[in-house]
Parts: C-alpha cells; structure tokens; sequence
C-alpha cells in the first residue's frame, strides 16, 4: 500500500517502467480517441443518435438492436472497460494527488462504465430519453479515462526526480 499514498510514487519508477507504462497510456488515448470517433459515426454523438441507433428508425431504414447485439455488447464492455481503468486506475492511484480525489475519480470510472453498459438496455428497453447517456456519460466516462492516463505521464515524466544517494543509484546501473 505504500505505492498509494499522497506523494508520487510514479517519479520514482526506473526509466524502462515509466517507458513501458508511457506506451501503454499513449495507446489508450489512441483507443479512447478511435471510441470517441465511433460514436461519432453511430450517433453524432447526440441523444436523438443515440436513440436512432439503438432503437431504430423506420424512415431512416435504421433497424433497432436485436437483444443478441446488444448482450454481444455488454459482455465486450464488461471483460474490456474494467481492465482498462483496473490498469490506468492503479497508475493514477499512485500520483500524488489526495485520496479524496484518488477516491472520487477511480469510483466515478466504475460508476461510468456501469451507466455505459446499461445504456443500450436503457434506451432501447426503456424509453428514447435515456439517449441523454450517451453524450454526458460519454464526456463523463472520457473525462476520468483523460485523468487517469494524463496525471501519471505528467507526474513521471515532469515532476523533478527524487534525489537518490550515491549507493542506491549504483544499484540501479
């Protein structure tokens, strides 16, 4: 538990990991900027698009999401979205920012995620308002995925390196 307290313990990390750990973030901005562009493209990122595209639309010939769609769905979404934020989460985890903030934004990934697995269901189901969803929790869900990959590039490539005494530094080359 030490890695999770109020100072970072990214800084701290040997340049290799940070490199490791930078090629990581990187490809999730790229993934999260290619989910951003898909919907896009699906809805216009709009909550009459939305509701269009889930439950379809007779004068468009947009056919509505069969119940198999959209379990094909939800069950990408709920092996792939936790891992993302379960790895992006632990490096933000170990930033320096305070554990109330630390607690809110990992929480709130997680709360988002749940709300993006049952939007589909929501609006299909439901009712055509739940369309709301899809661009507030959308911007939400990108916003904590944003935070969670750009405070550790910031804080372990910017921040200013511990001093390290000459015996430890040693050890390390």
């Amino acid at each position: 538990m030490k890695y999770f307290s109020n100072r970072s313990q990214l800084v701290r990390m040997d340049f290799h990991t940070r490199l490791i750990m930078t090629f990581f973030l990187v490809f999730m901005l790229l993934a999260g900027a290619v989910s951003l562009l898909m919907s896009s493209q699906r809805t216009g990122l709009d909550p009459a698009g939305a509701a269009v595209y889930y439950r379809g639309d007779e004068q468009g010939m947009a056919f509505p999401k069969e119940p198999v769609e959209l379990l094909e769905t939800s069950h990408f979404h709920l092996f792939i979205m936790p891992v993302v934020f379960l790895t992006t989460g632990h490096l933000f985890l170990m930033s320096a920012w305070s554990s109330r903030w630390k607690t809110f934004v990992v929480s709130s990934c997680f709360v988002y995620i749940l709300l993006d697995v049952a939007k589909p269901w929501l609006i299909r189901y439901v009712s055509a308002s739940w369309g709301v969803l899809a661009p507030i929790n959308g911007a939400l869900l990108g916003l904590t995925l944003l935070l969670c990959i750009l405070v550790p590039i910031y804080e372990m490539w910017f921040l200013p390196q511990p001093a390290r005494t000459k015996g430890v530094q040693e050890e390390l080359e």
